[in-house]
């Protein structure tokens, strides 16, 4: 997953700058100005200015994008970058000028179109498939269609249900046992669910461990940065989520590419969405989304408590009553609604990141319409994060994932459903500039005006504006910034998710999670403090086995062995939130549930590289296996 931090600049009440958080910089401009230039941010320089007053508890925000102050990224203004980035747009263009101008037309008319096929079909226009039809070649190729066509699918009853129901309640428990009691003893997780070994050296974990909490973001509590749970380390692992990542991504165009093997993936180690069972955005549960300590260095997450936004909404009676506009009152801010776009943000346009393969040439030259964004192999020597961004995925990933363990109501995940044109807008929006300005009315002749192709004019000298990408966040589109995308029309809920259904997505689609509450699974009466209804879904992409991808195993597994976040959540290796190798699920649990290709899919044991297409495979023995 890519970062939810949404970490931003914000003014404090009395006006003074506060440092909020980024990855690795300053800024030094006036409080009083709106605009955030990125001139003024100097790498690995911190200000020497004065910081506000921690905002307090009731500042806490409901959704991670509501109402952000006037200094922000995402504000109304998008961010001037540096110099260079004029120059790199410039090149992006060079000798292709007069076929963007007549691309652009047909783009904004082809998404007119678009949006009016996704805001009639809604959530039926998302293809699922039962697990057990994976093998089902006519419900296979139906499947692949609609998937390919809409950039996202729900694999069902991936994970069997009584599996997921009882990972989610040990996890529950583990989590629990790790909350401040004023000191004491805790125990481990319980028992019940999945019957796997316990580790030999396993004991009860002592409160005076000095990494014993959990972080949540104020503005994402429900996104909790814990790595090694029950319910994490059992899905990872096991042969079924394995076999349907092997299907996701065999569905991508046709590859006679060595350099990766789609039929051997990888465990990315990412995090966990809880809401209940005492966590989530109502209660932090004794987690660090309130430790104004917690973000001394680049290495630690943005400080939670410095989220700047309008007293919370109950989550709880938000869904009960949920109508067609109240996520969009939810989704408000002084951009206009936002979603966001994860592997990367400049690097879509920097030539060392996706330009060093290529990958949206035919975007930038004017031919979106032969652009395929299924072709995978411009994507894996392309670097996805430039900027040491925290949560910025490092991998070659070929789908974003989350593994429902709980039922979860239609509002929890809303995407744009439309890889294709949606991709090749927010690439070529930067390249233009509207001759009139948008109206105060969204609606109406003059809004229809704004939007018309003759209103939009390419810069034939480029500024150094590129909407929604800043270094070291996600990429956001936004429905000032995008208003082509028609946001509040285009963002499509899923259906309902069962525990064990598997839902992918293409990671260049904008997409939109929530923090609030979808119903969940009852919790044992006693066994978690707080409320006894759970929602929970694990972060588990797809991806495949390449050479980078063994390198960053090897790192994770070391951070696994450690009990440390996964490595691009942990970049110095400090092991901010490390989780006790003692207490937490360890190798034993993993090859009970996945056996040896639960092993190979942590690094933790070697690839079979009998089969000459394996040639990855050994490889990638040879970066894990050295001796």
């Amino acid at each position: 997953m890519q970062d939810h931090d949404w970490q931003i600049l914000g003014l404090t009440a009395v006006g003074t700058l506060s440092l909020v958080s980024i990855a690795t910089a300053g800024i030094a401009t006036s409080p009083s100005r709106a605009a955030v230039t990125y001139e003024n941010l100097v790498p690995g320089v911190l200000p020497n200015l004065p910081v506000g007053p921690a905002p307090s508890s009731a500042m806490a925000t409901f959704d991670s994008v509501q109402s952000p102050p006037p200094a922000t990224f995402w504000g109304p203004d998008p961010v001037p970058l540096q110099q260079r980035f004029a120059a790199i747009k410039r090149s992006l263009i060079a000798g292709h000028e007069t076929e963007l101008e007549t691309c652009w037309a047909r783009l904004i008319d082809a998404l007119r179109v678009e949006v009016e096929h996704v805001e009639l079909l809604g959530a039926h226009l998302v293809p699922s498939i039962e697990f057990a039809d994976l093998a089902d070649p006519a419900q296979t190729s139906r499947f692949g269609r609609d998937l390919r066509r809409y950039g996202v699918g729900v694999v069902r009853k991936v994970f069997p249900r009584r599996d997921a129901e009882a990972s989610a309640l040990d996890t529950i428990r583990y989590l629990d046992s790790r909350r401040p009691r004023g000191g004491g003893v805790a125990t481990g997780p319980s028992e019940a669910g999945v019957a796997a070994p316990r580790q030999a050296n396993a004991r009860p974990h002592a409160r005076s461990h000095s990494h014993s909490h959990f972080r949540a973001p104020r503005q994402d509590p429900t996104c909790l940065d814990c790595f090694w749970t029950p319910a994490q380390v059992r899905a990872r692992a096991h042969p079924n989520v394995l076999y349907a990542q092997r299907f996701m991504m065999s569905l991508w165009g046709p590859v006679a590419d060595k350099r990766f093997a789609t039929h051997l993936p990888i465990a990315y180690v990412d995090r966990i969405r809880i809401h209940g069972g005492g966590f989530g955005p109502e209660s932090t549960g004794g987690f660090n989304a309130n430790d104004t300590n917690a973000a001394a260095s680049n290495a630690s997450p943005p400080p939670a408590n410095m989220a700047f936004s309008p007293p919370q909404q109950n989550p709880q009676s938000f869904f009960a009553n949920q109508s067609a506009d109240d996520w969009i009152n939810a989704l408000q801010s002084s951009a206009g609604i936002i979603a966001q776009v994860d592997n990367g943000s400049l690097e879509r346009w920097e030539p060392d990141g996706y330009g060093r393969s290529g990958t949206y040439d035919r975007i930038f030259h004017g031919r979106w319409e032969d652009y395929d964004p299924w072709e995978c192999s411009s994507r894996v020597n392309s670097t996805m994060d430039l900027y040491n961004g925290y949560g910025a995925c490092t991998i070659f990933r070929m789908f974003q994932g989350l593994l429902a363990l709980s039922t979860i109501e239609p509002g929890m995940l809303r995407l744009f459903p439309s890889p294709k044109l949606v991709t090749a807008y927010y690439l070529l929006r930067p390249f233009f500039t509207p001759r009139t300005p948008a109206p105060a009315s969204r609606t109406g002749p003059e809004w229809d005006a704004y939007l018309a192709a003759s209103n939009w004019r390419l810069q034939r000298e480029p500024d150094t504006i590129i909407h929604g990408a800043v270094p070291g966040h996600a990429q956001r589109v936004t429905e000032h910034w995008h208003p082509h995308l028609c946001l509040r029309s285009s963002l499509v809920t899923l259906p309902t998710l069962q525990p064990g259904d598997y839902i992918f997505w293409h990671p260049d689609l904008p997409y939109h999670i929530s923090n609030g509450a979808g119903h969940g699974m009852q919790t044992p009466s006693g066994n978690a403090a707080g409320a006894d209804e759970i929602s929970m879904l694990v972060y588990i992409p797809a991806a495949p086995l390449t050479q980078t991808n063994a390198l960053y195993l090897a790192r994770q597994r070391k951070a696994f062995q450690r009990g440390y976040p996964g490595p691009d959540f942990d970049s110095a290796g400090t092991g901010f939130v490390a989780e006790d190798p003692s207490t937490r699920p360890g190798e034993s649990e993993m090859e009970f549930v996945g056996g040896i290709d639960g092993l190979r899919a942590m690094g933790l044991a070697r690839w079979n590289t009998d089969d000459v297409k394996d040639e990855v495979a050994g490889l990638a023995n040879s970066i894990l296996f050295p001796e």
